[in-house]
């Protein structure tokens, strides 16, 4: 799945449309406190006897008559700061006070509901009310962004302006970021009863087929009138492929992507390949926030084994190799693998879509946005001194080796490895974190012997051997062999080739198209290092305006003669590699 964004494209938040939202991308200054109340506050002997008075006052509001007229909405938050905060700092409960309070009056001037700061300030406690004990901070599933959901209570005249808003506030004098969503709790409690139900014409089928079943054995004495009793001999009495279209239901499910989530975030239909979406979604029942990627596909008819079939087939359709990156995902754990929480088949009116529900990756910077390893490499690496780049890269070098190494002891081969499908994040422990993402090109060399839920390890022996007869065209240009060409075999030295393409990326990053990218790493591989040193730097001060000042090629010698054995194949284990690198 690429989270991933392009370099060409200034600003991220621009990538992000969505039909029914309106997404309202806007600074706000700090240079003065939008309400006393918040000075105030923290003057009342301590956050402790605030939530208390907090809470009485929330009481009282709920059992006023005052409560009927406003609506209950849910507001989900991304908290991006370049430094780290604790998510039980109270500073950062009365910052996400204030941005509440600043994110509504933004919409309301924009909508033209009010006229400007002062008469919120005058209206605001008639028009928007928000409690403390309202307000959870956390992290976002195994990593260490931070993220908010906050409840809050606006008047019903106001509520169509709010629902399905998203709004940017910087709070520059805090160096923090907070990215709000608002929804509207009452307007979805009315779309999910009034929402007439998608009536699947197979199920429509099994139901006749089910109830005829039941007609025909009516005053048996054989037949139990208990219910699953009559399904399960139902099930029995049904000729294979009515049994294989039962089980069918059992993973193939409806509406459950409108039903379990709201959508924060999504990419246009036609941005990325055709038949693929990205969404960012939070989910209530656990109050997480997801990436999700939607893939359309192409057959009208999902078979029981198209799904489960581990049969190593020499040719397969498009609509299995989704389903085989699905298959791959979910049984790896590493934290430099991407996590795959949850996958399903869902029917729809135009047909089967395959969702895979995984973590949501994002490096939580102030001043980029970046989910994928080139944009950090430009918008992050690129400013750093020779010294602290280095360890960078030593850094994440070193966990991209940890997640290499792990697929392929489990016979996975990526064939597809480039930084734009390496995910950047924050670990728990507030460090890098890197993870291998993007496995649709993926493939388990063992798929034709084991089941695919095995963790069983190769030895050392299969491991150094491991290799793919590639029966489709893999790789991205720029990072892909020869042998990953239709027909021909594939294996980890392939794997290390493309990991020098990505270490020449992280010393310098590119910007723009693909082909400034290319032309510096194919000049590489067949040049000598100290040929193209000179010609690099001028290439450097012509097209990278972000680099250090002192930067230059020289510098990052030792890393350019590891990306040349690289590319060269001349380095053939997993720990040899990763002992150069710790050497740096």
């Amino acid at each position: 799945m690429n989270q991933g964004e392009h370099l060409n494209k200034q600003e991220d938040d621009q990538k992000f449309t969505e039909g029914d939202q309106t997404f309202i991308n806007e600074q706000t200054d700090d240079d003065k406190r939008f309400s006393n109340t918040v000075v105030d506050r923290q003057e009342q002997g301590g956050l402790e006897a605030l939530l208390e008075l907090d809470y009485r006052n929330k009481l009282e509001f709920l059992s006023s008559e005052e409560k009927n007229i406003f609506s209950e909405f849910i507001v989900i938050c991304q908290i991006r700061k370049d430094k780290y905060i604790s998510e039980q700092d109270p500073h950062l409960q009365f910052l996400m006070e204030k941005a509440m309070y600043k994110g509504v009056q933004k919409i309301l001037i924009k909508a033209q509901k009010i006229q400007d700061k002062e008469q919120w300030q005058k209206e605001q406690q008639q028009l928007m009310r928000l409690f403390y004990s309202d307000m959870n901070i956390g992290f976002i599933t195994s990593t260490g962004q931070l993220k908010s959901t906050i409840f809050i209570y606006v008047h019903q005249s106001i509520s169509s302006c709010l629902d399905n808003r998203q709004i940017n506030l910087n709070f520059n004098k805090e160096d923090l970021k907070i990215i709000a969503n608002y929804f509207s709790i009452d307007e979805r409690n009315k779309s999910s009863k009034s929402s007439p139900e998608f009536t699947s014409p197979i199920l429509t089928k099994q139901k006749s087929e089910k109830e005829q079943f039941k007609q025909n054995s009516a005053g048996s004495k054989t037949i139990s009138q208990n219910e699953g009793e009559v399904e399960n001999q139902l099930k029995r009495s049904l000729p294979l492929c009515h049994q294989t279209n039962w089980l069918k239901q059992e993973f193939i499910k409806k509406d459950y992507f409108k039903k379990q989530f709201l959508i924060l975030q999504k990419t246009n239909e036609n941005e990325l390949k055709s038949g693929v979406q990205i969404f960012f979604v939070y989910r209530i029942k656990d109050d997480q926030i997801y990436a999700v990627k939607k893939s359309q596909l192409a057959s009208n008819v999902i078979s029981f084994f198209d799904v489960f079939s581990t049969v190593n087939l020499s040719e397969i359709t498009n609509d299995q190799r989704k389903i085989r990156e699905a298959k791959i995902l979910s049984k790896l754990n590493h934290p430099n693998v991407l996590t795959l929480y949850d996958w399903w088949i869902e029917e729809e009116e135009s047909g089967y879509s395959l969702y895979l529900m995984s973590e949501y990756c994002s490096y939580p910077g102030l001043k980029h946005q970046t989910n994928d390893l080139l944009n950090y490499a430009y918008y992050y690496l690129n400013p750093m001194n020779c010294k602290e780049k280095i360890e960078q890269i030593k850094t994440i070098m070193l966990q991209i080796m940890d997640g290499l190494e792990y697929i392929h002891k489990r016979g996975i081969v990526h064939r597809d490895l480039k930084p734009e499908n390496i995910f950047v994040t924050y670990g728990i422990d507030c460090q890098l974190q890197v993870m291998l993402a993007d496995f649709d090109q993926g493939k388990d060399v063992r798929e034709s012997k084991l089941s695919i839920i095995t963790d069983e390890k190769l030895n050392d022996q299969d491991l150094n051997s491991i290799k793919s007869r590639n029966t489709i065209n893999s790789g991205t240009s720029g990072y892909a062999t020869a042998n990953s060409q239709i027909n021909k075999e594939y294996d980890k030295m392939d794997e290390f080739y493309a990991l020098g393409v990505t270490l020449l990326h992280l010393i310098l990053a590119f910007p723009g198209q693909p082909k400034n990218r290319n032309l510096y790493t194919n000049t590489f591989a067949i040049s000598d290092i100290s040929d193209v040193l000179l010609l690099f730097d001028s290439w450097a001060v012509k097209l990278v305006k972000n680099k250090h000042p002192e930067f230059n090629f020289q510098q990052y010698f030792h890393l350019m003669e590891l990306a040349k054995a690289l590319l060269e194949k001349k380095i053939k284990e997993h720990d040899h590699i990763r002992k150069i690198i710790q050497s740096w």
